[in-house]
């Protein structure tokens, strides 16, 4: 951080600063009176100016302030007075000498003034306190101060140093200044009456008689009580501030005499950290100084600067400390860790100083150089290849950052995987803008909270999320930056293009290229925008001119002449190519004597061709070299990034089986010096243009290279690699190192592990070795695969290889016979391992081998293969067979649903009462719920989610997503078929049944706007006006063109813009004015949203599906028999969905030459309601339907696809379509969830309630129900049960508060309900219950009190009432004493009797007051974290020696969480309470613990909130060693709709249980799996 680096020390600055100001100084010394600085010089203005302003005033703005000075003036001074000598300007010194001095370069200036003039002639009421209020009011209340973070320094003068105390004690006083207070560094004081001044009670006396009371000047009398209380609470919050301490020693000239107004002894506090200076001057003259040099000045100055460093030091290592997550997850966001800084430093080292120069001298640069100089903001720069373009590119690089220019920079690398994508560039140029700038930082971290993987994401995507949605909203529009090199080596140059003609004015984009005509036609789309120089030879002659210069030395010239003469002739061939010249140059070195030399300038062509020709010959004639040379130049050529030279001599000897030593030294000579190797010991070509001539040379067939056929080498190498030894072994052991044998370089691990499905992707199909290669790998490397990926951070690679996989088995399923779905099988699993395990890989790399597999779904190709293999963790009661592609249900039970919608951040729901329900996107967690007041027919939100707008049968209503609020309601006298959101969300438009459309103001909240589209449709033989309400309408994603249909009438189509018909589409090529019957009716509309894709789609009542084209109508596709009533297109207008009025489901491809027809790739099959509605989130891979009472969430991995450009083009067109996979659905309604469980001690048989009301029963050994023991109340969900073992009772409690005790008879044959003991009836609904340990007393709890109960229902005693609500207090059974039950709460441990529910002895100590709060979980697990299924929490607490507690707080408490751990002898009714035992680290758990699964012995067991089982021993934790671990994880998609995580444990077989929806999980050796658990 350059900001934090001190150029010199503080001795060493004055003279800087002196130097700095001299030209000031001797600017205003134009009079004698000036030098002497009097008060009636020429500059004396009115007394106010020269008194200063009242309030907080800004004297010193800085680019990046990290400090904020504030100067407060004292007794009858003025915020610009106190601190100039004079009226001169030159005098403020704050203002005019600070801001001058480097060493405060980053310190914002301001002085405060307030009304303290003793010598007004009127009374005053204010006193110290109303000041200090002013004070700190005007701080808090400051922009610039309230919006950063800086460190605050107060200086004050006088009676303003006690105003500081005050101030400072008021913030640390209030909570709501906290923060502020924290802010607060350091505190001057110059010449302060900490003690008071005896001379105030003269001033005060003197202004009793003349000019009337002022309670300011009576506080700073010797004796005040006022500055005694203020110093009294002062020392106790200034132990964390710096205080320095300048007192006067020279006697101020009085009326009469001459005295000290602020005697040593009163100006220093005499603290133990406080530094005290003397000032050689009066009162007055401490903060009054004549120039710079003053060494009172110096010794004020110094004293700044030290405080200055110390804050830039605190600073730099909180800096340090908060930059490394913030920088972890803006990785995680973008996948780009830093920028390429390799790149660059190459051509720094190419570039010869001195040259370039002539680009950053023209004015034309200089004027797009200048941001608001109205010059074009593209600067567009082209040559022919070779021409030093790239260095030309460093140099405007460092141009910028020389002249502290905001740049962000990307060199394009054709064929490179990342280098060459527009994606790869914009996640660049995001993450440098973010590193450079805290505020788009910022920005981009409220994203990532919220945004998908990076992988998924496409360059249009990125640029509306990252740039449109994020960096560009910024309002402080500072310039920045971008620097683009090689523009025609990018992949969709035209796609880049288009979404930087969009970008703000204040963003300066550089370019580079070579003249291609796609360049010529990129040129005219941006037009005005770009300022286009193409470069001439005269401009590049004096750079070469001064490179051979640079090299001349090297050369065989001898004399001034000789060189030239022979700089001429090289300029003469050169053409302006600098390509052509180093190569000569290089040449040239070679060369002993002038002669030599002309030989060599004779024979070389001096096109680049043929020069390449004449290298690549040597190559061809070097014999045994050519082998190798033809291995560098495939791995250089076709690598998908540049190769290390460790990992280039590895690929050599797995190509040739020839191991090459210094490979650094002979490379060049082996490839005839067409291949060099970089600064970054990196492998590449010379140049772009060499690499197309090597690709594409004939002449030489020793050293041709066919790609596809160099693809499958390479491919099959990797494949050997992968399938080998090399990731075998226990967990990726490092290989051990053999004198006799290469050992595999990490990196070249790395490219194998990343790249070989690329490789794959792009060789030839034809071939069964790579085939059968690929088969092995699958077979019996995939998971240390995974495992490395997840290691090093690359998970994203394993969707990335599904991807090249699937286009790989399109070309090759043509030569499979019969067809095997191996690996399609293998494609699918890839996608889901990925998508449902990468939180757990990314926690714990090492469970893809024995926990993944074991959660697997049965038929799935991981589970059959790997599975089997080991025998540890397993999961009973699993009954998935196949992957599930739903990810989640919604249940609404008591409405119907009538509308959805995705958003970027957000999803909501409608429901038929009118509630909308808000959810963040990967949640199914309510946010909040709002109320439109009627059925809600459409949800939209807009760009961003700043808007979410539900329109109804008589209502638009818009909202903030973010504050939950209603924003505007607008009353609509026609029901709006379609709404959207347009003019950047400034406002709303609907289309309506009434056939116009309406437009209203989002800032004003007014109607702007409404046109009736019928007018411009006029009747003809072709067609007829449309009278009666349409039935759809819909408008396109880009707001021009409008569709709408009408019963027994073609589609209607309008440009919005022009307000033009423009025609009808027909099914029909006889274009009929009417239409009969259903032949008309229109189920649904879509347009596709890709600018590329102007298409409308449409469904019929018949069942078929249409394509139309928008600009001619005319019927482009159709598809018979699909029966579609709702349609959804993905955001990247890639996907079509349909749904079904029986449910199903089916995906669409958009296909064709311009994406006008539709082909079937996946169908999922239900037998359910019919679907209403779909919406598609914005990283085009899940959607969401509603039917019925459900919402459904989806995630199929057909939507996981690869962009076959880069593919092997060959056989591109030969790819087979893999025939529509088709999945089924469950039919019927969705059995009842289980709602709470509590195990049989004998732990053969679970107990378990549901949300039917039903109580039903599981075996353990196969995790099987067993039958329905007896019901409630249909339909009225169990909330707690328990057992007693003495009694054999099982009590059960549902929603209503009834309580069934029933006697249930357990054998090995089963359980079986005897008879029914009691039931009890309870006013309020019951959230625990709790059995004595003989079965005899039964509690029952609610949220705010408890009864004690027999079991023959009889109450007992009174009820107990909680202090604090149900989630803060805990109730079990004493583990030592059966007679009693202890009760915890916040603040108190109490211990009742069963017998009578009386407390048995009130604790008279109590325990130390907690203030505890729990850490919330992300929206991704979206789940309020309540303390989980009471009664079967403290079951197996029963049994231990140990007693836990796991205290969480409401949202006011602060922000921790406690976990108590007490040995059960401790509470005794006999004894005083004792407090939890304190364990050391215990506070940086327990707010990691989502809930306490239970404690058993002195092992706790808990589920963290990462979805972790999770143990810690208790009485070792402290040891060394013996650390909490973690052992298997759950999944998300197991936790209850209603309950969240329903997980019980069984010590005696040390098994688990968790209830997954209606079913019964059981995990068997789940603790065998053991890892350091660390809280994340």
């Amino acid at each position: 951080m350059e900001h934090f680096r001190r150029h010199s020390s503080a001795e060493e600055s004055p003279s800087r600063l002196g130097r700095a100001l001299s030209r000031l100084t001797s600017s205003r010394k134009t009079s004698p009176a000036r030098e002497v600085g009097t008060e009636t010089d020429e500059h004396t203005g009115s007394g106010e100016d020269v008194k200063g302003p009242l309030g907080l005033n800004l004297l010193n703005a800085v680019t990046e302030p990290l400090i904020d000075f504030v100067f407060v003036h004292g007794l009858g001074g003025g915020s610009r007075k106190s601190w100039a000598k004079s009226s001169n300007p030159y005098h403020y010194w704050p203002k005019e000498w600070l801001p001058e001095d480097p060493d405060f370069n980053c310190v914002r200036i301001h002085s405060f003034g307030y009304k303290a003039d003793w010598g007004e002639k009127t009374g005053s009421v204010l006193d110290i306190l109303d000041f200090a209020r002013s004070l700190l009011g005007a701080i808090e209340s400051s922009p610039d101060i309230r919006r950063s973070e800086t460190k605050i320094v107060l200086i004050a003068h006088s009676m303003g140093g006690i105003v500081t105390k005050k101030a400072y004690i008021l913030a640390r006083e209030d909570p709501a200044l906290k923060d502020l207070a924290n802010r607060i560094h350091s505190l001057y004081f110059l010449a302060t009456p900490h003690r008071g001044s005896d001379l105030a009670k003269t001033l005060m006396n003197i202004l009793k008689v003349s000019y009337g009371q002022k309670p300011y000047v009576t506080e700073l009398d010797r004796n005040s009580g006022s500055i005694a209380s203020i110093n009294d609470s002062f020392r106790h919050v200034a132990e964390d501030l710096q205080l320095w301490s300048f007192y006067e020693t020279v006697p101020s000239n009085l009326v009469l005499t001459s005295a000290i107004i602020v005697d040593k002894a009163s100006a220093h506090l005499g603290y133990p950290k406080e530094r005290t200076s003397l000032l050689n001057a009066d009162h007055r003259g401490v903060c009054k100084f004549e120039l710079p040099t003053d060494s009172n000045f110096r010794t004020l100055r110094n004293a700044f600067v030290t405080t200055v460093d110390s804050i830039l030091s605190e600073v730099s290592q909180e800096a340090l400390e908060t930059s490394r997550p913030k920088h972890s997850r803006l990785v995680e966001l973008t996948g780009v860790s830093e920028p390429q800084v390799d790149d660059l430093s190459a051509l720094e080292d190419i570039h010869v100083i001195g040259s370039c120069e002539w680009l950053t001298s023209k004015r034309l640069y200089a004027s797009w150089r200048t941001p608001w100089s109205g010059s074009r903001p593209i600067f567009w720069l082209t040559g022919n290849a070779a021409s030093g373009k790239s260095v030309l590119c460093s140099h405007v690089i460092n141009d910028l950052q020389e002249q502290n220019l905001r740049c962000s920079y990307f060199f394009f690398k054709h064929g490179n995987a990342v280098k060459s994508t527009v994606a790869g560039c914009l996640r660049a140029l995001a993450y440098q803008m973010a590193r450079s700038d805290d505020t788009v930082l910022r920005r981009l971290l409220e994203v990532q909270q919220d945004a998908p993987p990076w992988e998924h994401w496409d360059e249009r995507f990125i640029w509306r999320k990252l740039f449109i949605g994020c960096i560009f909203k910024e309002s402080n529009h500072l310039p920045q930056f971008w620097v683009i090199d090689a523009l025609d080596e990018c992949q969709k140059l035209s796609v880049l293009l288009t979404l930087v003609a969009k970008a703000p004015s204040y963003l300066r984009i550089f370019l580079t290229s070579r003249s291609t005509p796609e360049v010529e036609q990129g040129l005219i789309t941006l037009g005005p925008l770009a300022e286009h120089y193409r470069i001439q030879r005269e401009d590049t002659h004096g750079d070469i001119s001064i490179f051979v210069g640079s090299r001349m030395d090297r050369l065989p010239v001898g004399d001034a002449e000789g060189r030239t003469r022979l700089t001429e002739r090289i300029l003469q061939k050169a053409s302006g190519s600098f390509l052509w010249v180093s190569l000569i140059v290089q040449e040239l070195e070679q060369a002993y004597s002038e002669e030599g030399a002309e030989e060599i300038l004779n024979e070389m062509p001096m096109e680049m061709n043929k020069l390449y020709a004449r290298m690549l010959e040597s190559v061809s004639k070097n014999g045994r070299a050519t082998r190798l040379a033809r291995s560098v130049f495939m791995w250089t050529l076709l690598s998908l990034r540049a190769l290390a030279l460790n990992e280039m001599q590895f690929a050599i000897k797995l190509d040739t089986d020839e191991t090459v030593h210094n490979l650094r030294n002979s490379i060049s000579a082996i490839c005839g010096q067409l291949v060099c190797v970089d600064q970054s010991n990196r492998v590449q070509s010379i140049h772009q243009t060499a690499k197309i001539f090597l690709m594409g040379q004939k002449a030489y067939p020793n050293l041709v290279l066919d790609e596809q056929q160099s693809h499958n080498r390479i491919a099959e190498m990797c494949l050997k690699f992968l399938a080998g030894n090399f990731l075998k072994g226990p967990r990726l052991r490092r290989m051990r190192s053999d004198s006799s044998a290469l050992i595999p370089d990490a990196e070249f691990t790395d490219y194998v592990c990343v790249f070989f499905s690329d490789h794959l992707q792009k060789c030839s199909s034809e071939d069964s070795t790579t085939w059968d290669l690929l088969s092995e790998f699958l077979d019996s490397n995939v998971l240390p695969w995974i495992e490395y990926l997840a290691r090093m951070g690359k998970l994203y690679n394993i969707t990335r290889t599904a991807k090249n996989l699937r286009a790989y088995l399109k070309r090759r399923v043509k030569y499979l016979a019969p067809f095997s779905p191996l690996l399609e099988n293998w494609i699918n699993d890839l996608i889901r391992l990925s998508a449902k395990f990468r939180t757990s890989l990314t926690i714990s790399p090492s469970s893809i081998h024995i926990l993944i597999p074991a959660m697997c779904p049965s038929d799935s190709i991981v589970s059959k293969t790997y599975a089997s293999r080991q025998r540890g963790f397993l999961i009973k009661g699993l009954t998935d067979k196949t992957w599930d592609d739903c990810l989640a249900r919604i249940d609404y039970p008591a409405q119907q649903t009538s509308a959805v919608a995705y958003g970027d951040r957000y999803s909501a729901v409608a429901v038929s009462d009118g509630t909308i329900f808000l959810y963040y996107r990967d949640s199914i967690q309510a946010k909040s719920t709002l109320s439109h007041g009627e059925r809600v027919r459409t949800l939209v939100f807009s760009s961003e989610d700043k808007y979410l707008a539900s329109g109804g049968l008589r209502k638009v209503v818009v909202w903030s997503p973010e504050s939950r609020t209603q924003v505007w309601a607008f009353d609509a006298v026609h029901q709006a078929l379609s709404l959207l959101f347009v003019n950047d969300n400034t406002a709303l438009a609907a289309a309506t049944q009434g056939n116009f459309t309406v437009t209203w103001n989002l800032q004003e909240g007014l109607e702007e706007k409404r046109w009736q589209w019928t007018d411009c449709v006029h009747t003809s033989a072709a067609q007829q006006k449309p009278h009666q309400a349409p039935g759809k309408a819909l408008f396109s994603p880009n707001y021009t063109i409008l569709a709408v249909s009408y019963r027994g009438l073609p589609i209607y189509l309008f440009n919005i813009e022009t307000e033009f018909f423009i025609g009808c589409c027909y099914r029909e090529a006889n274009n009929v004015s009417g239409g009969g019957g259903n032949h008309y009716i229109v189920d649904a509309l879509a347009f596709n949203p890709s600018p590329e894709i102007n298409i409308l789609i449409a469904s019929y009542g018949d069942g078929e599906l249409v394509v139309y084209d928008l600009w001619s109508t005319e019927l482009r596709h159709r598809i018979p028999d699909v029966y579609v009533h709702t349609l959804a297109c993905s955001p990247d207008g890639r996907t079509l969905v349909t749904g079904s009025s029986h449910g199903t489901i089916q995906i669409f491809e958009f296909a064709g030459a311009k994406g006008e027809k539709l082909s079937l790739i996946y169908r999922i099959n239900a037998y359910e309601d019919g679907i209403r509605g779909i919406a598609f989130s914005s990283d085009n891979v899940r959607f969401s339907d509603i039917r019925g009472s459900q919402c459904r969430i989806w995630e199929p991995a057909a939507l996981i696809r690869n962009d076959l450009d880069d593919g092997s083009q060959s056989e591109l067109s030969q790819a087979v379509t893999l025939g529509p996979n088709s999945v089924g659905m469950l039919k019927g309604p969705a059995e009842a969830e289980i709602t709470t469980i509590c195990r049989h001690p004998f732990e053969d048989f679970v107990f378990c309630g549901k949300q039917d009301g039903s109580v039903i029963y599981f075996e353990t050994n196969h995790a099987t129900q067993r039958g329905v023991l007896y019901q409630h109340a249909a339909n009225i969900g169990i909330t707690c049960i328990a057992y007693s073992e003495q009694r054999c009772l099982l009590t059960t409690a549902d929603e209503s508060g009834r309580v069934l005790i029933n006697k249930v008879m357990v054998s090995q044959a089963g359980c079986e309900v005897v008879n029914t003991v009691a039931e009890i009836r309870s006013t309020v609904s019951l959230t625990g219950l709790l059995l004595d340990p003989f079965g005899n007393r039964i509690l029952m709890r609610g949220k705010r009190s408890a009864e004690v109960w027999t079991t023959e229902g009889e109450k007992v005693g009174f009820s107990i009432r909680f202090i604090h609500d149900d989630d803060d207090t805990t109730i079990i059974s004493h583990p030592l004493e059966a007679q009693h039950f202890i009760l915890i709460d916040r603040k108190d441990v109490r211990i009742y009797s069963w017998a009578n529910a009386l407390e048995i002895q009130p604790f008279v100590e109590k325990t130390e007051e907690l203030s505890i709060t729990v850490i919330p979980p992300s929206p991704a697990q979206g789940r309020d974290l309540q303390l989980e299924t009471w009664s079967d929490l403290r079951a197996d607490q029963q049994s231990s020696h140990f007693i836990v507690n796991l205290l969480k707080g409401s949202p006011s408490s602060s922000p921790s969480a406690a976990l108590e751990v007490w040995p059960a002898s401790r509470i005794s009714a006999s004894n005083p309470y004792n407090p939890p035992v304190p364990l050391p680290g215990f506070d940086k758990i327990a707010p990691n613990i989502r809930q306490i699964i239970a404690m058993t012995g002195s092992l706790l067991l808990f589920l963290d909130m990462d979805l972790w089982v999770c143990s810690l021993d208790v009485t070792t934790f402290a040891l060394p060693g013996h650390a909490a671990e973690r052992h298997f994880f759950l999944l998300s998609e197991w936790q209850s709709s209603i309950r969240g995580f329903i997980v019980g444990y069984m010590p005696a077989r040390r098994e688990f249980l968790v209830a997954k929806k209606h079913e019964l999980l059981v995990m068997t050796r789940g603790l065998d799996f053991a890892e350091p658990w660390f809280a994340t």
